[in-house]
């Protein structure tokens, strides 16, 4: 969880981030791939926040987060209300609609896996989440460009 995600948990060297079982809502110890592309990015952040040692800047409470992501919509001038949730919707749907598999997206999603290969699969499914998080990057830098471009 972003929320309760603290910098040494994040090992560029590796290009890994990994959430520790006990900020996991699976309770289960959660891998995933660092994009390079976001390198520079998290690393100006990394920089703003590091004093703290949070990624937010701080430890944020779950109301809090919920209140400000409920309020982004309006702060970015959108005719139609969204929640953070509706995030995590769009991303499990654009990235099964550009051909991620759905495990992969049910990985990235922290959703338990149930079954037979919840109990006997430990895979991480690394690489695969690599190239479905490069994917969904090419897609929203694509469409801020289309954006962009209407704008002129």
């Amino acid at each position: 969880m972003v929320r309760l995600s603290s910098w040494n948990v994040w090992d560029f060297d590796k290009g890994l981030w990994t959430v520790p079982k006990a900020n996991s809502k699976t309770d289960e110890r959660i891998i995933r791939p660092i994009s390079p592309r976001l390198y520079s990015w998290l690393k100006q952040l990394k920089a703003k926040n590091q004093k703290s040692g949070y990624l937010l800047g701080l430890l944020k409470s779950p109301e809090s987060v919920s209140v400000y992501g409920g309020k982004i919509w309006e702060k970015q001038q959108h005719e139609k209300k969204w929640t953070l949730h509706d995030l995590r919707r769009t991303l499990a749907t654009r990235l099964n609609d550009l051909g991620i598999p759905p495990h992969v997206v049910e990985h990235l999603l922290e959703h338990s896996v149930s079954g037979v290969a919840g109990i006997y699969n430990r895979g991480h499914y690394i690489n695969e989440k690599k190239v479905a998080l490069d994917k969904w990057l090419d897609e929203i830098q694509g469409e801020a460009v289309v954006e962009s471009e209407k704008a002129l």
